[in-house]
């Protein structure tokens, strides 16, 4: 799904760090792929996406919420909400294009709490107008 962010941060320090707010939720996040330049205070279109480092394990929640929460200081987040065969719905849809989600086909149309190392942002192609 392509959203709109607003870029609230960039990091000088991890040329890949960006803090973004998309559709009022806000996130720090690595851009993976970006063939421009991002300037602070401007909007990009963008996919999201996730990292997992080692295993991931999605459990069954019972509360039917969507949320992306940080875990301590640094990247990892919680992220919950509806999952799909190849989609997380946690207020922003999250693709997977690892084909994570295969493995727990039992959970797909529940509400799941995964965690996962760090979110990926795709700065897609066409910039938006900023005027």
């Amino acid at each position: 799904m392509i959203y709109t962010d607003f870029v609230k941060n960039l990091n000088p320090h991890i040329e890949e760090e960006v803090t973004v707010e998309i559709e009022g939720i806000e996130f720090t996040g690595f851009a993976f792929i970006c063939s421009y330049k991002i300037e602070l205070g401007k909007s990009y279109p963008v996919s999201i996406g996730f990292t997992i480092l080692d295993d991931l394990i999605i459990l069954e929640i019972q509360e039917e919420t969507k949320e992306i929460e940080g875990i301590g200081s640094g990247y990892e987040y919680y992220i919950r909400g509806l999952l799909y065969e190849d989609t997380l719905d946690a207020g922003i849809v999250f693709n997977d294009e690892d084909q994570y989600f295969f493995d727990y086909p039992e959970l797909i149309g529940k509400n799941v709490e995964m965690r996962v190392d760090r979110i990926s942002i795709e700065f897609l192609k066409i910039p938006v107008d900023n005027n």
